[in-house]
């Protein structure tokens, strides 16, 4: 009894937990100094401006900063700026940035034209300390010798202070606006905290006390408190006229302040000279972790997305976010990492994770101690399962070989090749039943009876390949062997009954792991990429094929070690290149068609994976609050998707710079002229999300040259080359790493000038001096033939071949007007010529409001735009076989399946409708008249024919022309308009109709119609 209560106080929490979790566990941080391409390592400031970049205060000038590239602005750069150095920066609420420097005064950038302020115009001193802009927009400039304040009409005005303070020689380090839109003033000085209250800086009365007090920083919380940086006396906070020191237990009791900053959620951060502070739920936490050590910072900021920045003494930039991940590294005594192996969660919920140097334990994510742990300390451990009765199986590669653990009572039982195990080089085991175990060595298989009994099973017992790598049991009660390189084995009743291998169409032959979904699906990782197999009578034949899942379906590498579901829809996978997450249903479709995958994402250690990477085949878990647990090579990481957001903050995009071929181009209000001849053009943008910024994507699409954007891209360029003349408008689309799209593309207008050739006049004029060189040409021969009477005979002959030429033109003339064959009859014998059609197509077009289209313009105008409408109407239907039938003004007639019966009419009909929407889609590109027209389409008996013996044309009527002529009428614009007449011809092409639309239709009644989708 004793003896239980011992083990079960062992099993439980040997440390009291704190309350509450560091406030930093949650964040991920990231720096940026001189070697990640910041300029220099001092940074004096940092600032968000609207555009979404970070501006950052270096001694080189005022660095940009995107999230992956950095930009420098300095005078030396650009001769638009005065400033080599920048100490301070602010933009105002009128999007005005203002840049304080170290001895070049204040410049403000502003679209309006820039402007700098030195001691020649009203400063105190050229270094600029400090800058804010109070409630009524207000700049208070503090300087190295005093402080000013700038009106918003430009009048520069120095305040007063109260009398007995000091006001002359004062250096300012801060100046702060609150909520009430009081400006609070630090000094370098001595008894430094000055309020501007009724014209004038005052002390606060309440630090009398203090004596020579020396304050470094101040900030008001949400709460409406004051929080006063003493120097190295502490922090002060003030509540109304209560003023109390904060006892911190932290560097903040001793350490002095430089940067006080409140968080969205009322958390403050205290940047020190010794690093960084932490104040939230009324806990101080002191970030200790590597990457600030004792640096000084200077300035706190959290930008739109609520990233933490962070600008420092000698460290360059720091950035901390959110991380999906929590990473908890393991380390040996002599501080180097221990690799974690396998991790397995028991019925209560305890975490079991074998690491090279032994079994850990933990509850709550808090490691405990176990008998276990001190059993197998120092020796490596390859795999852990959890029993039904909630026994623990590890796998042990030393002499321990198979271990079992029973938690109730506290006993160990060690199977090894002295007791019969077939080697104690242990990598997987599996309770196939209650108290029978199959253990995975790498020299055979072992099964463990419950009668103690242990069967090996070797080459001479089918099993060719003796490494195993992993077990499976499935629904058939077939228990699947992965080996190292002689691909699966399948038993059943303790007998081998099939192998299967690459030759059966697995990806490989080397398995890490088998699995089965909700659906009895197997998904099967090898060291050729993952195999999909569905269910299948496993106890009786071998799988007929394999769906395979690898690079080429862009997961990113073909040695899958394990696929993991999880409880939103996602499968997450580990292989070399660390962790990442893919939509089941994406990788499902990939398996099945091959595209590749379009939602994979891959983890960092921007996530949170501060580690060198995941375990090799290692065996990683979904615990039952659905958090995931992977093995990594120092330790292990848990990712909580209850706690994962996605962000919210749609990312911003930028156009950076444009290069026409080689040069870069200052764009003048977003557009830029581009000269005849350009070959080549440049175009880099950015996207700004700070969450993520490696992973930022981008649609782009250049109007006039691309139909549709392009593909989701992690480009920053494009180039296009030889664009034609014209208007082009550059569209660029940011998408974050959760994918949110940029609210609105940004544009650019690139405006192609053409050479003279490439002008449409020129064209005209040519083809004008063409024809009157002709012109001219005819008339001199005909002058030329009238003066020469020797050449009478051969004018005669040419008259005469004249007359031939022009018997041919009457003929085109009538076959142009009538069907060959009508055309040959009425040539040969002029008579009434009629026929019946048992069946044909009939169409009619019209142009919409041409009334009001043509009302101004000219009657040549609109002829000319008629015609050349109508000659591509024509030239279609000669190719198509239509049969134009006339024009009345601007309606166009055609038919098909006359004078020739034709079986496909109706199909060759929709066709040619759809035909004229693109030579009217053509047209319309160039014309200076454009038209919108519409059509109907109907088919039926009808009758056609040519009637009278002068001005004759071929006609067609009867009642199908004229429900094709309503058919028109109802049409919608740019639609084609169809009866069920036609519908029926139509329903086994590949033609598609809408949805029913009832029409009352003159002299017909309520007829069902179809609108053609094109």
């Amino acid at each position: 009894m004793k003896k239980k209560i011992v083990i079960a106080l062992l099993l439980m929490v040997t440390a009291v937990l704190s309350a509450q979790q560091s406030f930093f566990d949650n964040y991920v941080y990231q720096n940026w100094n001189s070697f990640g391409g910041l300029t220099g390592t001092t940074t004096t400031d940092i600032y968000q401006t609207s555009d979404g970049y970070i501006n950052i205060g270096t001694y080189e000038g005022l660095v940009r900063f995107d999230g992956v590239e950095f930009k420098t602005i300095n005078k030396q750069h650009n001769k638009n700026y005065t400033f080599s150095s920048v100490r301070v920066v602010l933009e105002d609420s009128k999007g005005n940035i203002w840049v304080g420097s170290n001895d070049e005064g204040l410049q403000r950038i502003s679209q309006n034209g820039n402007k700098t302020y030195t001691m020649d115009n009203g400063l105190p001193n050229n270094s600029v300390r400090a800058i804010v802009e109070d409630k009524i927009g207000n700049i208070w400039i503090g300087t190295a010798a005093g402080v000013v304040y700038l009106t918003p009409s430009g009048h520069m005005i120095t305040p007063q202070f109260e009398a007995g303070t000091v006001s002359k020689g004062i250096i300012a380090t801060t100046l702060y606006c609150d909520t009430a839109g009081r400006v609070w003033l630090v000094t370098a000085n001595d008894r430094g905290l000055f309020m501007y209250s009724g014209g004038l800086f005052r002390n606060r009365p309440e630090l009398e006390k203090y004596g020579n007090y020396f304050v470094s920083a101040i900030a008001q919380d949400l709460k409406g408190d004051f929080w006063v940086g003493l120097g190295e006396d502490g922090i002060l906070k003030i509540r109304g006229d209560s003023v109390e020191i904060q006892k911190t237990g932290t560097i903040l009791d001793s350490v002095s302040t430089c940067s006080i900053y409140v968080l969205k959620d009322g958390s403050l951060l205290f940047g020190t000279d010794k690093g960084l502070v932490a104040y939230n739920n009324g806990a101080y936490t002191h970030y200790a972790k590597s990457g600030i050590g004792e640096v000084k910072i200077n300035k706190i900021i959290s930008d739109r997305e609520g990233n933490v920045w962070i600008a420092t003494e000698h460290s360059g930039i720091g950035k901390f976010k959110h991380g999906k991940f929590k990473m908890t590294k393991l380390l040996t005594e002599k501080q180097t990492p221990i690799a974690s192996n396998a991790i397995a969660e028991d019925h209560e919920g305890i975490v079991w994770i074998g690491t090279n140097e032994g079994v850990y334990c933990y509850q709550g994510d808090k490691e405990i101690s176990s008998p276990l742990s001190t059993y197998t300390k120092g020796i490596r451990i390859r795999h852990i399962a959890v029993t039904q009765d909630d026994q623990i199986l590890v796998s042990c590669y030393s002499k321990r070989g198979q271990v079992l653990f029973n938690k109730k009572t506290g006993k160990i039982k060690s199977w090894t090749v002295d007791k019969g195990l077939a080697g104690n080089k242990v990598r997987v085991a599996m309770e196939n039943a209650p108290g029978e175990y199959y253990v995975g060595t790498t020299t055979g298989l072992s099964i463990i009876h419950s009668d103690g009994t242990i069967k090996n099973l070797k080459q001479l017992d089918g099993l060719e390949n003796e490494y195993i790598m992993c077990i499976h049991k499935d629904n058939n009660d077939v228990v699947w062997i992965g080996t190292d390189g002689g691909g699966i084995y399948l038993m059943r009743n303790e007998v081998i009954i099939a192998n299967i291998s690459s030759e059966d169409g697995l990806s490989g032959n080397v398995i890490f792991k088998i699995t089965q979904d909700k659906e009895k699906v197997y998904w099967i990782c090898t060291g050729g990429g993952v195999s999909r197999c569905y269910s299948f009578d496993s106890a009786h034949v071998k799988p007929n094929s394999f769906e395979t899942i690898n690079m080429d379906n862009g997961i990113g590498t073909n040695s899958v070690f394990q696929l993991i579901p999880d409880d939103q829809d996602n499968i997450w996978y580990t292989s070399n290149y660390g962790i990442a997450v893919v939509k089941s249903n994406d990788l499902i479709e990939s398996a099945q068609t091959g595209r590749p995958v379009t939602t994979v994402q891959f983890y960092s250690r921007d996530d949170g994976l501060d580690s060198d990477g995941t375990t090799s085949t290692a065996l990683s878990i979904r615990d039952r609050h659905g958090r995931l647990w992977f093995t990594m090579v120092d330790g292990f990481a848990i990712y909580d998707p209850s706690k994962y957001r996605e962000n919210p903050v749609l990312p911003l995009v930028h156009i950076e710079s444009v290069k026409v071929d080689n040069v870069e181009i200052e764009p003048t209000e977003n557009e830029i002229k581009l000269k005849p001849g350009t070959k080549r053009v440049d175009i880099k943008y950015t996207g700004i999300s700070f969450d993520a910024p490696e992973r930022i994507q981008f649609t782009h699409r250049l109007t006039n040259f691309e139909d549709d954007y392009s593909e989701p891209n992690l480009g920053r360029v494009v180039s296009y080359t030889n664009l034609s003349p014209g208007k082009h408008t550059f569209l660029v689309n940011a998408i974050n790493g959760d994918g949110l799209k940029s609210v609105q593309a940004e544009q650019m207008l690139f405006v192609q000038k053409p050479y003279y050739y490439q002008i449409p006049a020129f064209w005209i004029i040519l083809v004008i001096l063409i024809f009157a060189l002709l012109i001219l040409v005819f008339y001199l021969k005909q002058r030329q033939i009238k003066r020469e009477n020797a050449r009478l005979e051969k004018m005669v002959n040419e008259r005469t071949k004249e007359l031939a030429h022009e018997k041919d033109k009457s003929d085109s003339l009538l076959r142009s007007i009538l069907p060959d064959k009508i055309a040959d009859e009425l040539r040969d014998d002029i008579h009434v010529i009629a026929d019946n059609f048992s069946d044909a197509s009939i169409l009619f077009s019209d142009i919409v409001e041409f009334t009001k289209t043509s009302s101004g313009h000219t009657a040549d105008e609109i002829v000319n735009a008629l015609n050349d409408l109508f000659s591509r109407f024509d030239e279609r239907a000669k190719q198509m076989g239509v049969e134009k039938i006339k024009t009345i003004g601007d309606a166009y007639m055609a038919a098909c399946g006359i004078p020739s019966p034709c079986e496909n009419h109706a199909k060759i009909m929709i066709d040619f409708a759809k035909g004229m929407y693109q030579d009217l889609e053509e047209y319309n590109k160039t014309a200076n008249i454009k038209f919108v027209i519409r059509i109907g389409v109907n088919c039926g008996p009808v009758n056609a024919g040519v009637i009278g013996k002068t001005k004759f044309i071929y006609d067609v009527w009867g009642d199908t022309v004229n429900v094709a002529s309503r058919m028109e009428t109802a049409c919608s614009p740019s639609k084609i308009r169809v009866t069920e007449e036609i519908k029926q011809h139509l329903q086994n092409t590949d033609i598609k109709f809408s949805d029913p639309i009832e029409c009352n239709i003159k002299g017909k009644g309520l007829m069902t119609t179809y609108d053609i989708e094109y």
